[in-house]
């Protein structure tokens, strides 16, 4: 079981150093860079992993502070000036943590039907996101921070920017690779 004491990485951050994939060396190694790179949705495939266990703890939500020099490269540099909506979340099996997430999104984007992302509560947030057709991902970017690898991606929904980092911890790879051994002495 993960010790919750400790402070997983955010995005605000500074010491984390956020590249595409093609710049980051040493690589990830096969297992992780399948978290890190999978395009689709991970909220799906957690519970498609969980067995009906998934989970989503809310560790903080609220208004964040307004500008940090880590989200320049994000955002263009009119929504860094504004308030941002901060939420971490630890996206779990059980009560078992698998993923430490933090998601911020600008006061302007939060118009219309994403009004709603400020009352998520304990629902998942790619469940929101990806339901959405016209979804657009920009590049994933990964960092490491001792042991945890994370990635980041800015979202466009309905043209407005959201911008998610999901840090991937111990336990989920533990699982992952004990099922991936279940799978081969099966076939």
């Amino acid at each position: 079981m993960l010790d919750l004491s400790f402070q997983f990485p955010s995005l605000f951050n500074p010491e984390l150093r956020w590249r595409s994939e093609a710049q980051f060396l040493p690589r990830p190694k096969p297992a992780m860079g399948s978290w890190l790179m999978d395009p689709g949705s991970l909220t799906h495939r957690l519970k498609e992993m969980s067995d009906g266990g998934f989970n989503v703890q809310v560790l903080e939500e609220g208004w964040g502070q307004r500008s940090h020099p880590g989200l320049l490269q994000c955002f263009h540099p009119h929504v860094t000036r504004q308030r941002m909506w901060s939420r971490k979340v630890l996206l779990r099996c059980g009560e078992t943590p698998w993923v430490a997430a933090h998601t911020l999104i600008p006061i302007s984007s939060m118009v219309g039907v994403l009004k709603q992302l400020r009352s998520l509560r304990d629902r998942p947030l790619g469940e929101f996101l990806f339901q959405d057709p016209q979804l657009q991902r920009l590049q994933l970017e990964i960092t490491q921070c001792d042991d945890i690898w994370g990635r980041r991606s800015l979202f466009y929904l309905r043209h407005q920017p959201i911008l998610v980092a999901e840090f991937f911890l111990p336990e989920l790879l533990r699982e992952d690779a004990r099922r991936l051994r279940a799978l081969g002495s099966v076939c």
